[in-house]
């Protein structure tokens, strides 16, 4: 338990995967004290679920994990196919998804590196979690919980051998169910599980040693409409994550570590390929499932307890981080009593579209997991995708939005027609303005007055809202400024920050605020905000796009939509 506030109930966190332990880092860094705990009896080691899209290294920036994630991830290496049946001649070398380069607005992205094994990155999330004295408590089961006005009252089960009873009653001022796709909190809260399960195909993945092969390839063995095998280099000298992909049939019993190597050498040809040290292996059927619901109450789900779906596009692990990272300043919020209750409703109007429209996305690649007979033909001008080649902006996540959302507010309007905005939350607006609802761009070379460099994505913080100030060199431009500064005093202290910025120079300080000069005007281009008219823009701790306004009196109706009072 977070030792911040340990005299309160803490949010309980049921899963200690990525979404639990993410939601559980923006918490501790709101000074919410949580507990967080897993039904296994110990941290898995497999390299599932390894993609790494952009708007996920932003989080992780965000969160100050930059440094020890950048030592961690691997570069986006090139796969290679080869022909059947010797399975030695390379027939085509590529990537399975474009690189993103870095541009003012979009400093952080999967340029240099794309690839971070599950269980390293868990264990990356678990070591900051350690510095804010939180331990995931392995063998610790949720059974089941109760709800009343003022918290839930959840029963655990301690595994044999640990040193709690077995039984244990615990009061909680939220759940999070980061518990996956069988677990409790979905079906304690009454949430459907809406979708498809493949049951005609299967998927079979080891990590293990593998002798005789390259690691500078991920390697493709694809018979068209049968199966795929795939080897991709992991952590540790001829260390590969191995899969094989049953298109139509079910490989089930190749759990069986001498039936999955004989499998391989059979249809591979690579007879000469040497298998040692299995240190997991995971069966799966494809599933394209998402919850009618992410809450009820003072349950919420996040993750694979709200959404499950094929690897195809890497968007499971991304899109279940950015789940947590929304709701976790909104249940900061009003477990401290600074926000309605209502704030909390924001999460499933926001994340639910997002969800849906990613899942359609993803189920779609999913027919190209599997080599087609007529693979080597030219995509479809509309998609760009082919067998295992992603080529689909959206799946940066940079471009997902909530313009529809009930608590952002937009002076020019984000338009009235809500099922349009809805239908465009995962593939954005790219080229667009900036509008409330969109993900907060980057800028760097700002300047102080004394001289000093920095840049958005190191001011933006997770526990704090951002009111970026863009002051114009006007004669209006005091009083403006004064009144927008003056609103936001009256917010509850530390939720918030001010920043003003001016083109020509470091604008005039003031109490409360810091001031940078936007040196390259990379803040005001990103923002394309008009030249001579003062520009409000509203940062939510979760780096998105809360308000863009232009007065003190838009911010306060803004704010109403967030805090108790303003």
């Amino acid at each position: 338990m977070s030792a911040a506030n340990a005299t309160t109930p803490p949010v309980l966190i049921v899963g200690a995967g990525p979404a639990g332990l993410v939601a559980a880092l923006a918490l501790v860094q709101n000074d919410i004290p949580v507990r967080v705990v897993e039904k296994l009896p110990a941290f898995h080691t497999a390299s599932r679920g390894s993609g790494v899209h952009s708007r996920s290294l932003e989080v992780y920036h965000f969160l100050g994990l930059t440094e020890d994630i950048r030592h961690a991830i691997k570069p986006l290496i090139s796969m290679r196919a080869y022909k059947l049946p010797e399975g030695t001649e390379a027939t085509r070398t590529w990537k399975i998804l474009e690189t993103v380069e870095p541009t003012p607005d979009r400093p952080i992205t999967n340029a240099s590196g794309a690839a971070i094994g599950q269980f390293v990155l868990e264990g990356v999330f678990r070591d900051h979690l350690a510095k804010h004295g939180v331990q995931v408590e392995l063998a610790t089961e949720l059974v089941s919980f109760e709800q009343d006005a003022d918290g839930v009252t959840a029963t655990l089960k301690h595994a044999p051998g640990t040193d709690q009873e077995s039984t244990e009653t615990f009061r909680a001022a939220y759940v999070i169910g980061a518990d996956g796709g069988k677990g409790v909190t979905r079906r304690q809260i009454g949430a459907t599980f809406e979708g498809v399960t493949k049951d005609e195909d299967g998927h079979v993945w080891a990590d293990v040693s593998v002798e005789n092969l390259s690691d500078e390839y991920w390697h493709i063995w694809s018979e068209p409409e049968r199966f795929t095998v795939s080897m991709r280099p992991t952590y540790g000298e001829g260390r590969f994550h191995v899969g094989i992909v049953g298109a139509n049939w079910d490989p089930a019993d190749l759990m069986d570590q001498t039936k999955f190597v004989k499998f391989i050498h059979e249809n591979t040809g690579r007879r000469e390929l040497k298998f040692s040290n299995f240190s997991s292996m995971t069966y799966w059927k494809p599933k394209m499932r998402m919850v009618n619901k992410f809450y009820s109450g003072r349950a919420f789900l996040v993750g694979d307890a709200a959404h499950v779906h094929s690897p195809t596009g890497g968007q499971g692990l991304n899109t279940s981080i950015q789940d947590s990272f929304n709701l976790a300043w909104k249940i900061a919020l009003v477990y401290k009593d600074l926000a309605k209750p209502e704030l909390l409703s924001s999460f499933e109007a926001e994340r639910l579209p997002v969800v849906t429209l990613m899942l359609a996305t993803t189920s779609g690649l999913y027919n190209r997991f599997v080599a087609t007979k007529d693979a080597a033909a030219p995509p479809d001008p509309k998609d760009k995708s082919r067998f295992l080649e992603w080529r689909n902006n959206a799946l940066s996540m940079m471009d997902i939005n909530y313009r529809w959302s009930p608590i952002v507010l937009d002076a020019r309007g984000n338009g009235d027609d809500l099922d349009a905005l809805k239908a465009k939350a995962y593939e954005g607006y790219p080229g667009e303005d900036v509008h409330a609802g969109d993900r907060a761009p980057g800028a760097p070379a700002l300047i102080d007055a004394e001289g000093n460099a920095t840049w958005l994505h190191d001011i933006y913080k997770p526990a704090l809202h951002t009111i970026l100030v863009f002051s114009p060199k006007t004669d209006e431009t005091d009083g403006q400024v004064n009144a927008v500064v003056d609103t936001v005093k009256a917010l509850p202290k530390g939720t918030y920050q001010v920043v003003i910025l001016a083109r020509h120079g470091v604008p005039k300080a003031r109490s409360g605020a810091v001031a940078y000069h936007d040196s390259k005007g990379y803040a005001f281009g990103a923002y394309r905000v008009e030249e001579g008219k003062l520009t409000v823009v509203a940062v939510r701790p979760d780096a998105y796009v809360g308000a863009f306004l232009y007065d003190a009196h838009d911010l306060q109706v803004y704010f109403s939509r967030i805090f108790r009072s303003t």
